[in-house]
């Protein structure tokens, strides 16, 4: 056995193996602390990308469901104020059915008139009262849309496209009201038993403009539901892929925190053994 006291090759074997333990141990410690097993690059540099990749997306997936559901209360403030005017127009068709029937004169028809004409105006203030964060959701003038941007990345994006819709009430007991949807304008005109005849059609087409115009943006809410569903499952799958890569696994860092504890225990009574074995050459010089 070589004996040497100008350097302990055991001694430092052992320290060097004691440092390493130690910094792994303090590598299980931080990650156990914080609950992620990348800290910082330097842990797991391609790792930390992907995952702060994943993480990116999954913020902006949030906010696309979000956008969603604002694209989603578009279209159901707008059904709401349609199915208003749809119970407006039964009671129109109603009156409109009553003044084609001869038994009114004209100035009981003037009356049915002007009972029309409060109701179209009362349509004409859902039209123009109807609104989103300010936006008004239908014009006589002009179509309006939303572009919805749903997703996390370029052009995931869905337009919501209204119609034309407005009213112009009569402005007295012989004047005649109109309905705006589309393209085209419904004239109410009951001050005549042929007339009021003529307007009972002109009412139920109306009906149906007026509920066409609702189902379309029912489709949009469907559709505008179901993108939400999906951004919703994808975020819960990209949010586990993230957590895989990044988050500690606590029982198996627990095990290796619980390895390198009784390494570093072991490795200091072995070190302070190391110290000793230069004191044999004492044992030759007596």
């Amino acid at each position: 056995m070589a004996l040497r006291i100008n350097y302990n090759f055991q001694a430092d074997f052992t320290h060097a193996n004691l440092l390493r333990t130690e910094y792994n141990m303090n590598k299980s410690l931080e990650r156990l602390a914080t609950g992620y097993r990348i800290n910082r690059a330097a842990d797991d540099a391609a790792g930390l990308y992907i995952a702060d990749q994943l993480k990116t997306y999954v913020v902006s997936l949030e906010q696309g469901t979000r956008n969603a559901a604002d694209g989603v209360s578009i279209a159901q403030i707008a059904q709401g104020s349609l199915a208003e005017v749809y119970n407006i127009l039964n009671d129109i068709k109603a009156k409109t059915i009553q003044a084609a029937n001869d038994s009114n004169d004209d100035t009981a028809r003037q009356q049915i008139q002007q009972d029309i004409n409060s109701l179209v105006d009362t349509i004409s203030k859902i039209f123009k009262d109807t609104e989103f964060n300010g936006v008004n959701l239908f014009s006589s003038g002009t179509v309006v849309s939303f572009t919805i941007h749903y997703g996390g990345r370029t052009n995931q994006e869905l337009k919501i496209t209204g119609d034309k819709a407005g009213a112009t009430a009569g402005t007295s007991a012989t004047r005649a009201s109109s309905v705006v949807i589309g393209d085209t304008t419904y004239t109410i005109d009951v001050t005549s038993q042929t007339k009021a005849n003529a307007s009972v059609s002109t009412v139920d087409a109306l009906i149906k403009a007026v509920d066409n115009l609702a189902a379309k943006f029912g489709s949009y809410q469907i559709e505008l539901e179901k993108i939400i569903n999906n951004n919703n499952t994808q975020r819960v799958n990209v949010s586990e892929a993230e957590s895989r890569i990044r988050n500690v696994d606590f029982a198996k860092e627990m095990s290796e925190f619980t390895r390198n504890q009784i390494l570093m225990q072991s490795g200091t009574a072995m070190l302070a053994q190391a110290n000793q074995l230069p004191q044999l050459v004492l044992q030759l010089l007596r």
